[in-house]
């Protein structure tokens, strides 16, 4: 299911067909593990639209942000410019649940570094995807 969700520069899929809690569970837990390791972070950035399906979602992302030992800070319904935002003001990464310009029966994910640095498949995504599946 991953190889579904997961695109060149972020996660996205429908809900809940493709992507539900426990996959959101395993994609915060990786994040978390991919930025402690190779970034030294402690802490990260959560955020979400106005989808229904997002507070699901971020509660379950954080959850598995949780289980790796960052804290994680939830700023709440956003716009995807806010949470960069907030990523290079606080020098936190950050991961907000948004599906763009798709319909409301999608939902996804867009992830960036401390910094508000871009993630995509080849500067850490295809990391977190691996991360995941295990």
């Amino acid at each position: 299911m991953l190889d579904e969700i997961f695109k060149a520069y972020d996660v996205r899929g429908v809900y809940p067909e493709q992507i539900d809690a426990e996959t959101c569970r395993r994609v915060g837990a990786a994040f978390a593990r991919w930025v402690r390791d190779g970034d030294g972070a402690d802490r990260l950035i959560v955020a979400r639209d106005m989808r229904p399906s997002g507070v699901e979602l971020v509660a379950a992302f954080t959850d598995g942000a949780l289980s790796q030992g960052v804290d994680v800070v939830d700023i709440g319904l956003v716009s995807t410019d806010l949470l960069y935002f907030a990523a290079g003001r606080l020098d936190a990464p950050g991961a907000v649940f948004t599906a763009s310009h798709n319909p409301a029966r999608y939902n996804g994910i867009k992830l960036c570094r401390s910094g508000a640095r871009p993630i995509g498949a080849d500067t850490g995504l295809d990391a977190i995807k691996a991360l995941a599946a295990t």
